[in-house]
């Protein structure tokens, strides 16, 4: 088992968190605005693991609640089958806080594979939750059709895949007489969509008590595989279901859409294809929802910010993987443009990200995690909390209190 921070680490970090915490992204809490996130918990499943010893350290769960608690709703991916964590950070942190929590997806029962769940956390003091709760999929014949239009493409790849599949059973054999450690199973790369590798899960709020902003918020976990094509293919599956779903907000049963997840985007040239990806969404309000009908859409995540330039949500800061995204009928939430304005004083909206690491790095070497000395220093720190606290960062929006 990977090391993990220290009993006297952990207390180094929570006083330096507890004095500098905001300085480093951590939500402030105001009376004025409300704060909405998301954040990756990495395997955020039972209290022990399998050899019946604590899952994460003392350190690490007042650190998650630390957190988690100045959300007033966050949404929760890489929840395990077992939610006996996600019901003791809740219990961490206090009373006020509520849950909902999907059912697992991501394998089928009993088959081999990690299951998944994903959940919001939120404060019943400035958030209510109305009735819906869903899961998002493609209907059968959706799927059907796809594979028949595009049985060519479809086939080619089954092909490819069966010549992978027989190689691979080939060394299988070799290794197994040789006494060597089995070769890790080929994976298929697939040329179109065709449903969700975890189905995202959706459910409605209303965030403030007086003229709420009233939601549908949507989180998802899109495909990690070994191909950013098919990551991509997902990333855009999702967004034309919001925008289908926006095109006809007067029949949703919330006006307004938030999306929130890990979207595992990951760009071979970001300097290129980033903006060509913001570019094409935004390109989304004057094209597809043009009619005054339409919500308007807003990836802040895609924008750099006016203070802190591109985030990198994971714990090697990278890549982008995390986002956000309003998709707004309601006048009050804010379009695309607003991001530019974005300020980290007063309550109007902001966006940004709790950069633990940096908090980590700071109390423990009084450096910037990229100013470490040495890449092997580097490497050494994210092993002790990748799997304690998790390799992804939280993301946030924050918006005025409604009126």
């Amino acid at each position: 088992m990977a090391e993990k921070f220290s009993d006297t680490e952990w207390k180094k970090i929570h006083t330096f968190m507890d004095k500098n915490g905001e300085q480093y992204g951590l939500p402030k809490k105001s009376k004025q605005s409300v704060v909405i996130g998301s954040f990756n918990i990495r395997k955020l499943g039972s209290l022990k693991n399998s050899k019946g010893k604590a899952s994460r350290s003392k350190g690490a769960w007042e650190f998650l609640a630390k957190t988690a608690e100045r959300f007033d709703l966050l949404g929760v991916q890489e929840i395990l089958d077992s939610v006996d964590g996600l019901n003791y950070l809740k219990g961490l942190m206090g009373k006020e806080f509520g849950m909902v929590v999907s059912d697992t997806t991501g394998k089928k029962p009993g088959g081999a594979g990690m299951t998944e769940r994903l959940g919001f956390l939120f404060n019943w003091k400035r958030v209510n939750r109305t009735e819906v709760a869903s899961d998002i999929s493609y209907d059968r014949s959706e799927i059907a059709g796809n594979l028949f239009e595009n049985r060519e493409e479809f086939w080619k790849s089954f092909d490819e895949y069966a010549n992978k599949l027989s190689k691979w059973e080939a060394k299988c054999i070799e290794r197994k007489a040789a006494r060597k450690k089995r070769p890790a199973k080929p994976t298929m790369k697939l040329p179109h969509f065709l449903t969700f590798i975890r189905q995202p899960h959706c459910a409605s709020f209303e965030i403030g008590k007086k003229n709420p902003y009233r939601i549908l918020a949507v989180n998802a976990h899109l495909l990690y595989g070994n191909y950013p094509e098919e990551r991509r293919m997902e990333f855009f599956a999702i967004i034309d279901w919001l925008i289908n779903r926006a095109k006809k907000a007067e029949t949703m049963y919330h006006p307004n859409i938030l999306f929130m997840g890990d979207c595992n985007l990951e760009f071979k040239n970001p300097a290129v294809e980033r903006p060509k990806i913001d570019s094409f969404i935004k390109s989304l309000n004057k094209k597809e929802l043009r009619s005054k009908k339409s919500a308007k859409i807003n990836f802040p995540f895609l924008d750099p910010h006016p203070t802190h330039g591109l985030f990198k949500t994971n714990a090697r800061q990278t890549e982008t993987f995390d986002q956000m995204c309003i998709i707004a009928n309601d006048k009050r939430l804010p379009g695309y443009k607003k991001n530019s304005v974005a300020k980290d004083s007063g309550d109007d909206y902001n966006y940004g990200m709790f950069n633990f690491v940096d908090l980590f790095s700071n109390a423990l070497f009084e450096k910037d995690f990229l100013d470490l000395p040495t890449k092997s220093d580097r490497k050494k720190l994210i092993k002790k909390f990748e799997h304690d606290v998790s390799d992804h960062m939280p993301i946030w929006i924050r918006l005025p209190i409604p009126k």
